[in-house]
């Protein structure tokens, strides 16, 4: 027999607006809801806690396009996190986070050096050290890492200190993930190859999967499909700014089969490598380029959504190149060009937004849906990138017959 809980939940829900509680005109009515037993159990969860309007209504459509349109097999998270995985010699969890506690920064006066990727940290009494890159929520974009977001005295670590156990160090491959904050929750980002030594503060989740590719969970976290289902947590779980490993592994993940997920992967890391060309400026002090190529990132990150759940809900079969390969340069320009105005636009929404109190249901730092501005820009690109996909197919198949003994 399932272990069941039989405890009830009491779901009341307060009228928009100014609430006058001493009004004349009689009682306030307040819609409530009793729920039957839910079950928070490994074994078996209550099914009106997964009914997406249990939480809010307007989860309703994308549920639906998520559980019965979706031409992909839906799983749930946790299936491909590990219990256990072997790090630097270490078996540690396959999902954890920071050290908790009191942050412990290298004594002030401390210079670091940075050749050939490794990071030297110079004490105040000449001791030499390695040094460990330190990601705060601050330090995750929603297109990379960027760790001159934080002052250069609280960059790094010292290799091997408090706040640098084994548990939480970085490797390729491994999943970013913001567990808490207002406005910050959600954004993740995928480790590069060439991550070096970085640890990551208790607001950050490290993620090891297995069974299906770091990318594609990006792109679906970032997803209306991944974000209503964290929005959803927040809202109705617990009432707090805060995600758990438990509500993590219960998120609804659609797995493709492995040729889509390489093709996001592939164009992932198209819009990755802007951002870290990004980053490369940035430590050369040419700010301007940098914020130039961050918006280029952003652009491209936007348009790969938009495909990416195109190919969700069955609508579109493959990926279109964000940047078709070894096109002419005026030509890489021109796109990088319209990607940047993407980025710009979408931005501008975002402040936008946030100045007229649109988005004050959203708790994320990532979007819950798409702007339909930005949207119709990425189309009319992927129009244009998928005609250009065309002409240098049959440029190449001409150049390849050129090539052929006669």
């Amino acid at each position: 027999m399932r272990k069941r809980n039989r405890r009830q939940q009491l779901v009341v829900r307060f009228p928009e607006g100014d609430v006058d509680l001493e009004s004349e005109d009689g009682p306030v009515l307040v819609p409530v809801n009793l729920l039957g037993p839910m079950d928070d159990s490994e074994d078996e969860e209550h099914p009106m806690r997964w009914n997406p309007e249990f939480w809010s209504p307007q989860w309703g459509d994308i549920y639906e396009a998520l559980m019965e349109r979706c031409p992909f097999e839906v799983r749930q998270l946790g299936e491909f996190i590990p219990e256990k995985v072997i790090r630097f010699g270490q078996e540690v969890p396959g999902i954890t986070y920071g050290q908790v506690g009191e942050r412990v920064y290298p004594p002030k006066g401390t210079k670091f050096k940075i050749s050939n990727g490794q990071v030297t940290l110079k004490l105040p009494d000449g001791t030499k050290v390695a040094g460990v890159a330190y990601l705060q929520v601050r330090n995750l974009r929603r297109t990379g890492i960027d760790i001159f977001a934080s002052p250069p005295e609280k960059r790094y670590i010292a290799e091997g200190s408090r706040n640098d156990p084994i548990r939480s160090r970085l490797m390729p491959g491994d999943l970013l993930l913001v567990n808490g904050g207002i406005g910050s929750l959600g954004r993740c980002a995928v480790a590069p190859n060439n991550i070096g030594l970085v640890n990551i503060s208790q607001d950050i989740d490290r993620i090891v999967l297995e069974g299906i590719r770091p990318e594609w969970v990006v792109a679906f976290l970032q997803s209306r499909y991944g974000a209503s289902q964290m929005s959803r947590w927040l809202s109705g779980a617990t009432g707090q700014v805060k995600i758990d490993f438990k509500e993590i592994r219960r998120l609804r993940i659609p797995v493709p089969d492995q040729k889509n997920q390489e093709a996001i992967a592939h164009q992932y890391w198209r819009m990755a490598d802007y951002h870290y060309e990004a980053m490369k400026a940035r430590e050369r002090g040419d700010e301007l380029r940098a914020q130039r190529i961050l918006k280029i990132a952003l652009g491209m990150l936007e348009v790969l959504l938009v495909q990416f759940e195109r190919i969700v809900e069955g609508e579109v079969k493959e990926v279109i190149p964000l940047m078709p390969e070894n096109i002419p340069p005026k030509l890489k320009q021109f796109l990088e060009d319209e990607y940047q105005k993407i980025g710009e636009l979408h931005e501008e929404l975002e402040r936008e937004s946030v100045s007229f109190g649109l988005d004050r249901q959203n708790l994320l730092g990532i979007p819950l849906e798409r702007y339909e501005e930005v949207v119709k820009e990425a189309e009319r690109l992927l129009r244009l990138l998928d005609s250009l996909r065309g002409d240098f197919v049959e440029a190449g198949k001409a150049r390849a017959k050129g090539r052929q003994p006669s």
